[in-house]
């Protein structure tokens, strides 16, 4: 029963659905921003967590917000109380950059 179990998972530990790579793909696409615009954002989430994230979806997608980007940038002001949200704010900033 064990080996069966094992099979199992090692045939299905590689195997991911559609949905979960275009989750991903929301969730790692940060926004490029030009000119002196992500290092504002990138200084804004270092003093203000998740300003600068919510201000470069609104800045680095033209003619619509991201409302991924802007929803993680709600959640890392939220979560800076923890301590988490300002650690992946910085780290998000970084990203921008």
């Amino acid at each position: 029963m064990a080996m069966q179990g094992f099979d199992y998972a090692k045939q299905n530990i590689v195997k991911y659905r559609k949905e979960d790579a275009e989750l991903w793909d929301l969730l790692t696409a940060v926004p490029r921003l030009n000119g002196v615009w992500p290092y504002i954002c990138f200084f804004l989430n270092i003093i203000l967590p998740g300003t600068g994230t919510m201000i470069s979806s609104c800045l680095g997608y033209p003619g619509a917000w991201s409302k991924t980007q802007l929803t993680i940038g709600v959640v890392q002001m939220l979560t800076a109380v923890y301590l988490v949200g300002w650690i992946f704010s910085i780290y998000w900033g970084w990203l921008i950059l």
